[in-house]
């Protein structure tokens, strides 16, 4: 049974303040007759005075009676069918109630060993309660009710609310063995809500730690990037730090970050200055020149103290060298941990960060041509790049530089569409008289005769032989 909690004013949530189309959804799911929740983080958020970044919604109608209730709606996942219901370019997934799997079936018993409740199997539906007990943490697993306008708290969330306390579902040291995952979203949503973790939670997260590399790499490397979000990457990395997780993870900014001050690292002052820049291209349209490719510029950030300290910025650096710095350093960092025979980090996002760190090394170059590097799909973000570093380095003479290369940058642009545009075609309009006066001076070209063709030769020669001669005697009779 849910837990009884008292309705206060911070802990209502207003349907104005829910998206139109999640509520129009909710409320045909209830009108089928099927139970409908607006779940997880949209919740959390309105209860905390965030703004939703998008409102996901749980019921115990299958993904089959989903699709067949939504036109607008397509089923996606292996593991688990989900529905994504469309409203143009948005997007409302819908889920059907989930349980979590018996802990330790498979492992034989041995649950000591490392990476033995790492669960792979998550596919079972369930009820709402079930579904409440298998999230993550407390804080994402309200539920609210549209009808009733009520919020549904099985595992005691509001009070974590109140207390502004990250608090894990269940005991932590098994939740976080069946999915080390979700150290990492701890050390992300705490960061982003400034939510502090529950002791239990912090402990069991310092001693399970060396077990997240065991869980699936793309979810991880996933994750890693989530970091980022929200203008909040310094005190997540701060934290990713001090939970021990960093060590795992990213072996060698952890290093760094020891040996260079630790609290006082200057690698906390290249991520802060990414967030004061709020960067983003969400309105900038696709293939424009002015496209900012974020996680390329976000991972060129975190390895940049990296790339400074091994790398000497003179007047006229090698190039050759520089390349290879940067090459070397992101296949160590990121390439070689995260690969898998069945998969890796896109190329692209690899050439592009290896791209814009070496671009910090010769932009002050007086000898570079610049106009060759317009044309790249990452110089754009390179200038983004250079302006956080100079932030960041304290660089006096940076921005001077910089804004000389963006100068050139939108001339180029601005020529680049000048040539482009052509001016309209226009036929000039003639009269039956100047027609045929061009046609009379115009030259005549002679018609080819068209050759005819002989008759095949060979059996249908002599068929047509043998019919002449029977005419030929049908006459004489």
């Amino acid at each position: 049974m849910p837990i009884p909690f008292r309705k206060k004013k911070e802990q209502t949530i207003s349907p104005k303040d829910i998206d139109p189309d999640a509520i129009s959804v909710l409320r045909r799911l209830n009108k089928a007759g099927y139970i409908a929740y607006l779940v997880g983080g949209g919740v959390r958020d309105l209860l905390i005075g965030r703004r939703p970044k998008d409102f996901d919604i749980a019921t115990n109608a299958s993904p089959r009676q989903i699709k067949s209730l939504f036109r607008n709606s397509f089923l996606i996942g292996r593991r688990f069918r989900l529905a994504l219901i469309r409203f143009g370019n948005k997007q409302i997934e819908t889920a059907t109630f989930r349980r979590s799997p018996e802990t330790g079936d498979d492992n034989g018993g041995d649950v000591e060993s490392p990476g033995a409740l790492y669960q792979e199997a998550d596919n079972l539906f369930g009820t709402p309660e079930e579904d409440a007990q298998r999230r993550d943490f407390t804080v994402n697993a309200l539920f609210y009710d549209i009808e009733s306008r009520q919020i549904i708290d099985y595992t005691d969330g509001l009070r974590d609310i109140e207390k502004k306390v990250l608090r894990s579902i269940g005991d932590p040291n098994i939740r976080f063995r069946e999915d080390p995952v979700r150290m990492l979203r701890a050390v992300r949503l705490s960061a982003r809500i400034d939510f502090n973790i529950h002791s239990d939670s912090a402990k069991a997260i310092t001693r399970h730690a060396s077990e997240i590399m065991q869980a699936s790499k793309p979810r991880l490397f996933e994750e890693t990037i989530r970091l980022f979000t929200y203008n909040k990457s310094e005190e997540a990395f701060r934290r990713l730090w001090k939970s021990g997780l960093m060590r795992e993870v990213l072996p060698a900014i952890d290093t760094y970050i020891d040996r260079s001050g630790g609290k006082k690292s200057d690698a906390w002052r290249y991520l802060a200055a990414l967030d004061a820049a709020e960067i983003s291209s969400e309105d900038v349209p696709r293939g424009s020149p002015y496209t900012i490719r974020e996680n390329a510029l976000q991972l060129a950030v975190l390895l940049a103290p990296l790339f400074f300290e091994h790398c000497k910025i003179e007047d006229e650096p090698n190039r050759n060298e520089v390349a290879d710095t940067a090459e070397q350093l992101v296949n160590d960092i990121l390439i070689t941990p995260y690969s898998t025979e069945s998969w890796r980090i896109p190329r692209f996002l690899c050439q592009d960060t290896v791209n814009i760190l070496e671009s910090a090394a010769y932009f002050k170059s007086q000898t570079v041509k610049k106009p060759r590097f317009f044309r790249q799909p990452w110089f754009y973000t390179a200038m983004h790049f250079w302006r956080i570093c100079s932030v960041a380095r304290n660089d006096k003479t940076a921005p001077t530089v910089i804004d000389s290369w963006a100068d050139a940058f939108e001339s180029s642009i601005a020529t680049r569409q000048t040539q482009r545009r052509r001016p309209p075609h226009t036929t000039k309009k003639t009269s039956s008289k100047e027609a045929g006066e061009a046609a009379l001076q115009s030259p005549v070209t002679p018609r080819k005769r068209k050759r005819r063709r002989r008759p095949p030769a060979g059996n249908n020669a002599a068929k047509t032989n043998d019919n002449s001669l029977e005419k030929n005697k049908q006459k004489s009779t």
